[in-house]
């Protein structure tokens, strides 16, 4: 149902324009905008890192193009006025509702605000389970798990690696490897964070996404190695908006 919002530009145009040539190209610019977003809406699982910013950023071209259209309109002696206002009274309800609808979403995404279901808003994507991507010969990950919840200082979801040796390596080689593939290939600056005895722990915090989309991520590569029943060596990637 949200997504016929993405209608009322086209709609307004076609009800305020005559029918001539500009009308048919502003009418096909608008259809063409309209398949664009919609199939943004749908692919938002590809689009992790901006799926917000797009949407936002073609609402406004559509908005742009409607507004230019509507101006070549009023401009014109041959279309009554009263057919303009017909489109031009929600098109301007739409401009304004997209304006500050853009400025709600920019204060709840830098954490200003809170966002739908409160306490820091809406709950950031889940990692995917691919996020590691392929890693060295000789290691392997051994289960995953994701989890969401909420704190004091907002919701967060994190997603949990074990990774375990194909080739016999200790616990250790199996970090250091881990820890090394992660700073060389995926280049992520990962110093130690502390631990001693049988607790070991590699963890950054970086700014990932673009504009409406900006989230904090934590990776974190720990090594227990004190309790034998399980992987010793997990990698967890926490997403949140509570601050680096």
């Amino acid at each position: 149902m949200v997504r016929l919002i993405f209608l009322i530009p086209l709609v307004c145009w076609l009800l305020a324009a005559r029918p001539s040539r500009a009308r048919l190209y502003i009418g096909l610019a608008l259809t063409a905008i309209l398949v664009v977003q919609l199939v943004v809406s749908f692919q938002s699982w590809a689009l992790r890192s901006c799926f917000e910013s797009v949407e936002v950023l073609l609402s406004f071209v559509a908005g742009a193009v409607l507004v230019a259209g509507l101006i070549r309109e009023v401009r014109s002696t041959d279309t009554p006025l009263a057919r303009i206002s017909v489109g031009a009274v929600p098109a301007t309800l739409y401009c304004a509702a997209l304006v500050l609808g853009t400025l709600w979403l920019t204060l709840v995404s830098s954490g200003t605000l809170d966002g739908p279901g409160g306490n820091g808003g809406k709950f950031p994507p889940i990692p995917p389970a691919d996020e590691l991507g392929s890693l060295p010969a000789g290691l392997t990950v051994l289960s995953t798990s994701a989890t969401c919840s909420r704190t004091n200082w907002g919701p967060y979801c994190e997603r949990e690696f074990a990774i375990g040796s194909t080739d016999g390596a200790s616990d250790a080689q199996v970090a250091d490897r881990v820890v090394r593939y992660l700073q060389d290939v995926r280049d992520l600056p990962l110093p130690p964070r502390g631990g001693d005895g049988d607790l070991k722990q590699w963890e950054t915090c970086r700014l990932t996404g673009w504009w409406l989309d900006v989230e904090d991520e934590t990776v974190a590569v720990g090594l227990q190695t004190s309790m034998p029943e399980q992987p010793a060596t997990v990698v967890t990637i926490d997403v949140n908006h509570q601050g680096c």
